[in-house]
């Protein structure tokens, strides 16, 4: 059985070589065949993506384009989950407009392969008032109780 750290261990080896050449191929070596991906809001919306598999993975993060010039994130695990925190700065072409964002990438981790990827538009939705995962605060089911940088 794969202990927090080596889920955490996993999620960095896959991003690393993602935000320093942005070849997601780390990312679909590691995903369950029958993994389950959702992106948006935390509660839904229209502008929710979710899909199975692979492919779904894949067509998710090409639609994204090649926006992002700058990212910074912050990890935290607990169990099975490993959460990242990313914060995006990224220029909108063709009239050059400077942006920034933030948003987190939750992981479920089983057996070595990532079975559920969550992209969260609004990470502070991930925690309580009071007992945020970027912090580490807190123990309990569904909250994240480590957190690296």
């Amino acid at each position: 059985m794969r202990v927090a750290t080596d889920n955490l261990d996993l999620v960095k080896g896959i991003l690393e070589p993602i935000l320093s050449s942005g070849d997601i191929r780390p990312l679909l070596d590691r995903l369950a065949d029958d993994v389950v991906i959702r992106a948006g809001a935390p509660e839904g919306g229209p502008d929710t993506y979710e899909g199975t598999g692979k492919s779904a993975v894949l067509d998710y993060f090409e639609s994204l384009g090649e926006l992002v010039t700058f990212w910074r994130v912050k990890y935290a695990w607990s169990g099975t989950q490993v959460v990242v925190h990313c914060e995006e700065s990224f220029t909108v072409q063709p009239i050059g407009l400077a942006a920034h964002s933030e948003f987190a990438l939750l992981f479920d981790v089983e057996d070595g392969l990532i079975t559920r990827l969550l992209v969260v538009d609004d990470p502070a939705a991930l925690a309580g008032p009071s007992d945020g995962w970027q912090d580490g605060q807190g123990e309990g089911p569904g909250r994240i109780t480590a957190v690296a940088t």
